[in-house]
This record gives structure tokens, C-alpha cells and sequence, in this order.
């Protein structure tokens, strides 16, 4: 992105924060009467053409004011403090929200998907912490028909997954043996969610077909299996002026809600670090989410057991309030889920 001056910074931040307020374009004189810049309006006009010709907003129309651009809330969110804490009455709320649930896994759900649609006003959504995913215990090659190969990968809990092979050439017992036993040595052993990482083990050919296929096996599993979740504030979004204006986002909502993988696509997102994710816009890989933004955070451990906690709504999202609250909650639940599960 272009380098920003200080006081393009504070226009931008100004416009930002004033919109996510008010729904509306934020006109020059606006700024210059409201912001702390001591600068004119005419400045600041021409600040704004400049903001507008980096792609950080544009204007509706010629004498329109200035509305952010997912590059402008980019940069926004940037300039936030990542450390800054949840407000103590918001934070107080939370508390004895937290304090008064049971020892139910889904009651927690409940909970902290409607507190967090509460406080932001919008679309809100945890998942069931998953257990940490059982390790391979073995994998066998089934050869069905000439060109056709079952691959079959049992895991220590005795769960047991199939995927088929259609090859280009036939292939002899010896080879499907060797196959076998290689794609054994790579694999059996390890978590169902760590395979990817043993691709380099496998050579090409069968071989790779096969571990590609028990890959492909496991995480189709996991998608359909792991992403039992809660939502609240369904109304709250759908009240949202965008979504008023033009009905056709709430596609985006729905696909969210209502498809079983989309939570899956969501966690691709996530942050290694555990950090809380900002994913704003056109940054989403799902087309029908280009108009929204979702602040999002995993919560409990890898070893143990864990889930995802959010909020989704149009681009124009209180992000200064969003992440702390969502960073709170997810360390709420790391707490329960550590007293469940261990950790």
C-alpha cells in the first residue's frame, strides 16, 4: 500500500470511524469540523481526492463525501493497537454471563455466540471445540479392478474412511505392495490433521495418488464432521443498512449459515500464531462474502480440543470494538475448554 502521511492517516481514520457510525459518506467539511487536523476544508478536500486515487475510499458521486474502501479499513484496522483490552463494563458482562453457565459444552456455545452478537450488534457464530484428531493406526490398498484402487485409512480411534483411485494404467500387485508400504512409513503414526505436512515422504505415481486420496478422505470427514455450530444475532445482520439496500448480500449470510463447509473455508483464514483474524472484504476467497468482514479467533489447543468464535457483518464494522471482544470470549472459552478437556 502507498505509504500514508500522518495526516492522510488521521483524515482516513476520521473517515472510517465516522462511517462505520453513520452509514453515510463523510464529506470534507465534516472532517475538518469534527477531526482534531487543523486544516481547512479545502485541504482537506484535496487530501481526500488523494485517498481516493490510492484506493483507500471513494466518493459516490463528484460532491459526494468520502466512504472507506477495503483498502482504507486495511489500514484502519493496521493502525489499531493490537494489545488494546475489552472495555471493564463489557468485560464485566461477559464475566457473569460466563459465571452462570453450566458445565455443558453447549451451553457455552449458546452463551458466547449471544453475547458477542449482543455487544456488536451483528451476526455471531462459535463452533463445538473438536478433540484433537486421532493418529493413523494403518492404511491398506484395495485393488478393485484393473485401473480402479480403494484406498482405506484406519484411525487409532477405529474410525475408518475410503476414497477410490480411477488410474491411467493398470498396475501389478507388487507395485500396489511397494505403494502400500511406503505410503505406511509416511503416515501411520500421524495425526489425521498433520498429513499434509508428510507429502515429501511419498514418492510420485500410485504412491502419490494414494496419499493424496487419504488426505483428500480425512479432511472431507473433517469439514462435514467438526463444524457443529452456533449462530446469533441472525436478525441483527439482516438489519444492517446494506443489507436493507440491497438484499442480494444476504447470499453471503446464508451461505455462511446454511452450508455445511462454509465454516471450513472460514478457518482457512485462521492465524497460525492464534492471534485474532481480520479478514475484510474482497480478502475473502468466498465470492458471496466480498461485501462482508469477519473478525474471527480460535480458542482451546490442538492437543486437546478446540473451536473458532466470530462475528460477521458488511465491511463497515466496528473493528476497534470487534477484535478485543472477540479476543476476550476466545480466552474465555480457552479457559472452559481446558477445564473439559484438559491442557
Amino acid at each position: 500500500m502507498p505509504t500514508l502521511t500522518s495526516r492522510k492517516r488521521e483524515i482516513l481514520k476520521f473517515i472510517v470511524s465516522e462511517h462505520v457510525e453513520t452509514a453515510s459518506p463523510v464529506a470534507s467539511s465534516t472532517v475538518a469540523r469534527s477531526s482534531n487536523l487543523r486544516a481547512s476544508p479545502a485541504t482537506i478536500r484535496n487530501e481526500m481526492v488523494a485517498l481516493e486515487e490510492d484506493g483507500y475510499i471513494h466518493r459516490p458521486h463528484v460532491s459526494a463525501g468520502g466512504v472507506p474502501l477495503d483498502r482504507g479499513y486495511r489500514q484502519f484496522v493496521s493502525s489499531l493497537d493490537p494489545d488494546v483490552e475489552l472495555d471493564p463494563v463489557s468485560a464485566a458482562l461477559v464475566d457473569k454471563e460466563f459465571g452462570t453457565v453450566q458445565a455443558y459444552v453447549e451451553e457455552w456455545m449458546d452463551s458466547a455466540s449471544a453475547l458477542l452478537a449482543g455487544l456488536m450488534s451483528t451476526l455471531a457464530f462459535t463452533t463445538i471445540p473438536r478433540t484433537a484428531p486421532a493418529p493413523v493406526k494403518s492404511v491398506e490398498l484395495l485393488q478393485l479392478q484393473e485401473m480402479l484402487v480403494m484406498v482405506i485409512v484406519v484411525l487409532q480411534e477405529a474410525s475408518v474412511y475410503k476414497q477410490l483411485i480411477r488410474l491411467d494404467t493398470s498396475v501389478t500387485n507388487s507395485q500396489i505392495e511397494h505403494a502400500r508400504n511406503r505410503l505406511s512409513e509416511a503416515i501411520v503414526g500421524v495425526p489425521a490433521n498433520s498429513l499434509a505436512a508428510r507429502a515429501g515422504r511419498v514418492g510420485a505415481g500410485l504412491e502419490q495418488r494414494a496419499f493424496d486420496s487419504a488426505v483428500a478422505a480425512l479432511r472431507k470427514h473433517g469439514a462435514r464432521s467438526n463444524m457443529e455450530k452456533r449462530f446469533s444475532g441472525i436478525s441483527k445482520l439482516f438489519q444492517q443498512p446494506e443489507l436493507i439496500a440491497d438484499p442480494a448480500m444476504a447470499q453471503g449470510a446464508t451461505w455462511l449459515i446454511e452450508d455445511s463447509y462454509a465454516m471450513a473455508a472460514v478457518e482457512n483464514e485462521i492465524n497460525p500464531d492464534g492471534s485474532v483474524n481480520v479478514v475484510i472484504g474482497k480478502e475473502n476467497s468466498e465470492e458471496s462474502l466480498k461485501n462482508f468482514s469477519i473478525v474471527f479467533c480460535r480458542y482451546g489447543t490442538p492437543e486437546t480440543a478446540e473451536g473458532t468464535i466470530g462475528v460477521m457483518a458488511p465491511t463497515r464494522m466496528p473493528y476497534g470494538a470487534a477484535i478485543p471482544t472477540v479476543r476476550y470470549l476466545a480466552n474465555q472459552l480457552d479457559q472452559m475448554t481446558m477445564t473439559v478437556y484438559g491442557g
